[in-house]
């Protein structure tokens, strides 16, 4: 087993280098913080001094030939053999005295060994009483059993707050750093969803984004004629931009729509909600996308949404081939953990999160250490997820 002590500024840092140093099957052992010596290290702040272990595997070793009965071969010399009586004294110190006492020496270093293996590898001891209930709260976030083990593996249930949060902190980004989408290149970028989760209030946040920001041309078109006021709606958003609108209601008008947007730089495309157990409206939209072959689909989920709806929602939307999430009302929810297990399961990034329904501001590109941090504070009981201080 190899253990090593590391002396950082904080968690975050320590956490950093044990993963360059001992890889990611490193567990952490002991923290505490430890101020520098001398008069010098009084006026300075205290750093993390944080011990890790790895277990290493064994190499496997052949067996020794047995020796003779009643007898014990001892090397001596330059390969020289002598043979001694059974109980004869040995340099390995006293006859049977000195067996006894290697036995219980070895058998004491055996004991030690499976206690450290049981504190530090993966899954092999249970958390500790004391962490039992911010185990709870973190399952209450709907994080998969698996994750929530990985979070709080070889914490220790003496460590104080700042530490356990600042361990798990760093975890969650680690792990959400696979998950979170980068800019997209695509110049046109279609929005699809279920009824109600805020399509067309992210897409205008999106477009002020692109066209105030980054100072690009954006134009807008709409194939949402069935809900009443969709297309005011967008209308309204375009008028107070100065973003040029089209309206397709077929997928021969969307192909002519986009001829007229070519000078634009991005093209945003407003789909109709649809339920996902309709699997006819859902084709109705495929053959919308079908007439941009090159393109990025965000599935807009709300996070105010039950983990069951959200998961057959990123299965029954599967054929309009998203590739991008976007999470809304985060303001909405206490719940923010659920946007990791619906954005694993469906297998593509996520790209945004909306926290709210002010245009443009409440609009966030997806950043691991932002993400864990929301969740976190919810987790704490601190507020509600869409809540940062």
């Amino acid at each position: 087993m190899k253990i090593k002590r590391y002396l950082a500024r904080d968690m975050q840092e320590a956490y950093l280098a044990i993963r360059r140093d001992l890889g990611p099957e490193a567990v952490i052992v002991a923290t505490r913080r430890v101020r520098q010596p001398g008069l010098k290290g009084f006026f300075l702040p205290p750093r993390m001094e944080v011990t890790a272990a790895l277990e290493e595997t064994p190499a496997r070793k052949l067996p020794e030939p047995a020796a003779p009965a009643g007898k014990t071969a001892l090397q001596a010399g330059a390969g020289k053999t002598v043979v001694a009586p059974a109980g004869s004294v040995n340099p390995a110190g006293g006859g049977n005295n000195g067996r006894h006492s290697l036995e219980v020496l070895q058998r004491e270093l055996a004991e030690i060994k499976a206690a450290l293996n049981r504190l530090v590898r993966p899954g092999s001891a249970p958390v500790p009483e004391q962490l039992l209930t911010l185990r709870e709260r973190l399952l209450a976030q709907e994080l998969e059993e698996e994750l929530v083990a990985f979070l709080l593996n070889g914490i220790e249930a003496t460590a104080g707050k700042e530490i356990i949060a600042d361990v798990i902190r760093t975890r969650l980004a680690d792990h959400l750093s696979h998950q979170v989408a980068s800019p997209s290149r695509q110049r046109v970028q279609a929005f699809i969803g279920p009824t109600g989760v805020g399509k067309t209030t992210t897409l205008a946040k999106i477009a002020a984004r692109y066209s105030l920001y980054q100072e690009q041309k954006v134009g807008l078109i709409t194939l949402d004629t069935y809900r009443i006021g969709a297309v005011d709606q967008l209308k309204t958003y375009a008028e107070i931009m100065g973003l040029p609108l089209e309206v397709a209601m077929t997928p021969r008008e969307l192909r002519a729509s986009l001829e007229n947007l070519r000078h634009c730089d991005v093209v945003l495309v407003d789909t109709a909600g649809r339920a996902p157990e309709n699997k006819a409206m859902l084709a109705e939209t495929r053959g919308f996308l079908e007439v941009v072959p090159e393109r990025d689909v965000y599935l807009v989920l709300s996070c105010a949404t039950r983990r069951q709806d959200l998961l057959q929602a990123v299965e029954n939307f599967r054929s309009l081939k998203y590739n991008r999430l976007i999470f809304t009302k985060l303001d909405e929810t206490c719940c923010p953990g659920v946007m990791l297990t619906v954005a694993a399961a469906a297998g593509v990034p996520l790209a945004y999160i909306t926290t709210g329904q002010d245009v443009p501001d409440d609009l966030e590109a997806a950043d691991p250490h932002l993400l864990a941090r929301r969740i976190w504070e919810a987790v704490a009981e601190d507020g509600p997820g869409g809540q940062v201080a």
